[in-house]
């Protein structure tokens, strides 16, 4: 009788075996996974922001993920895998001091995962989303110049694709085709690659050999149109597709220290990948140059030490485009701000993250923390071609802020076997751009100092951080969940955000938002904005 209540109420079956090459959703199996990476007992590759059970079934158990609530038909097979199950959110709230202000979000979908034996599996989670946005966050995209919130182009009032098929030919080889996101880096932010955008197609190569694994991405994206200075919306039709490749190098040099390493190229719409860009071991900056090219190429490396078996320090580093020289000018004006030589170069494009986070804090249990501090140079991600800025569906793929800030995000949290109490607060800094300026900090513009038959052109020399209308942010989010059920697939929760958005020149504004909602636990945490 309670699996048939079960079964009425969530829609809910599962075939439960072995673990196999299905794809990690659940948000506290993941926690453990990066919990045993800061650990100096092991060796792993936590920077894959896409975990998969077969590669760490010494750590995770599927059957957390596939709980046995949720189970009607058991099948014996060892060869096979199939699970079914429902995916849902939804939340609903009010801004407490303006009684007009609401917010609602609504998703519901399926988890479907089938897999045969190590070597192949398919995993499906298509959903119907449907949402009111707050008004912060319709007055933080107008702000910005793109879509902060990453949901606010597509997929309301829409189903969204969402899907993987993996196929392990060999222990060291993977290959998958999909509609979805990837993340490299162990932060709460990342400058190389973050689940920020929507999903988008990619086929996807990866491989481990000693202590080293490997990833190359070939991406479809969708770019916005852009007109007069202004970018502007056009029908899902009429979007343009540009393309991308990713490559992603991480090395457990020991059981304390991960080096990574990271490069991408961006090729502008219209273009079909060139041969050379095919090549899932090159460099890209010999082959642009090689090529003639104009696309938009970036370096990033990413490091994670481990203090103790609980703790870690992590460090990334994005580079656009630099001149060593300029660099130095930079650095000169700095330590002396009467220095008088050229300094602030427009295409010194970088960013920058130090962070520190530890679990199981003061040896109680599921205590955690995190801190991190993250820089951006203005016009970083931008590119002088507005269709090759580093973006998808007008969101960015590293930052959600974009660029042209000093942000420091953290957060603490509690996790029983039945609650979670999470807080978390960001501050950053924002330079942001005014009416028909470019001061670095919406990535979508089109960036060079000569004229572009743009309504602007920026500065060659003289830029710095903050530049702009500088503009204060602070949100501040705590919420509490309780888990009803067992293994954490279900949460009720509610909580509250504050917002503070202060421009030099502007308006400010200042909202304090309750929400309540129930959710399952697949879909990918919310960032803090």
């Amino acid at each position: 009788m309670k699996k048939l209540l079960t079964y009425c109420l969530f829609i809910g079956l599962a075939v439960s075996l072995k673990a196999q090459i299905l794809p990690v959703r659940d948000l506290y199996l993941k926690r453990e996974i990066e919990k045993a990476a800061v650990s100096s007992e092991n060796k792993t590759h936590s920077s894959f922001g896409n975990y998969y059970f077969s590669d760490y079934k010494d750590i995770i158990s599927p059957e957390t993920q596939y709980s046995n609530l949720f189970t009607l038909i058991k099948d014996t097979s060892k060869n096979s895998r199939l699970f079914i199950m429902p995916a849902f959110e939804m939340m609903f709230g009010k801004d407490i001091s303006n009684a007009n202000e609401s917010l609602s979000y609504f998703r519901l979908g399926t988890l479907i995962d089938y897999s045969f034996k190590e070597k192949f599996a398919i995993s499906l989670m298509p959903y119907f989303s449907s949402y009111k946005l707050p008004y912060y966050l319709q007055y933080t995209n107008a702000s910005y110049g793109f879509n902060y919130f990453p949901q606010q182009v597509r997929d309301n009032n829409e189903i969204v694709p969402d899907f993987r098929i993996t196929y392990r030919p060999f222990e060291f080889l993977t290959l998958e085709l999909a509609n979805g996101k990837n993340k490299y880096g162990d932060g709460y932010r990342s400058f190389l690659l973050s689940d920020n955008a929507l999903n988008y197609n990619y086929f996807k190569l990866e491989t481990k050999f000693l202590d080293i694994k490997y990833s190359c991405i070939w991406s479809q994206l969708k770019n916005e149109a852009y007109s007069s200075g202004m970018v502007y919306h056009v029908p899902m039709v009429d979007q343009l597709n540009k393309y991308t490749v990713f490559h992603y190098f991480d090395w457990s040099i020991s059981k304390r220290f991960n080096l990574g390493f990271f490069e991408s190229i961006v090729i502008k719409n219209g273009t079909i990948f060139s041969f050379e860009y095919l090549n899932p071991i090159i460099f890209f900056r010999p082959v642009e140059f090689n090529l003639g090219s104009e696309d938009n190429a970036l370096l990033g490396t990413n490091m994670r030490f481990s203090i103790n078996n609980t703790s870690a320090v992590y460090v990334q580093f994005m580079l656009d485009d630099i001149i060593v020289g300029q660099l130095i000018n930079d650095i000169k004006h700095r330590v002396n701000p009467d220095y008088t030589g050229e300094y602030g170069w427009f295409a010194n494009k970088w960013a920058a993250q130090l962070g520190y986070k530890a679990y199981d804090m003061f040896k109680v249990d599921g205590l955690d923390f995190f801190t991190e501090i993250n820089i951006a140079r203005p016009y970083i991600y931008s590119h002088a071609n507005p269709d090759q800025s580093y973006t998808h569906w007008h969101q960015s793929l590293a930052h959600p802020i974009g660029a042209n800030f000093y942000e420091s995000v953290s957060g603490v949290s509690y996790l029983h076997q039945k609650f979670k109490v999470d807080f978390k607060m960001m501050y950053a800094q924002v330079g942001m751009d005014t009416t028909n300026t470019h001061f670095g900090q919406n990535i979508t513009k089109p960036t060079m100092d000569g004229n572009q038959g743009y309504p602007y052109q920026v500065s060659s020399y003289y830029n710095i951080i903050l530049q702009g209308n500088k503009t204060d942010i602070l949100t501040a989010r705590l919420d509490i969940s309780y888990f009803p059920i067992k293994n954490r697939l279900l949460s009720v929760n509610g909580g509250i955000l504050f917002r503070s958005f202060v421009p030099e020149v502007g308006t400010s504004e200042t909202l304090n938002y309750f929400y309540i909602g129930l959710r399952s636990n697949i879909f990918n945490k919310r960032m803090l904005y």
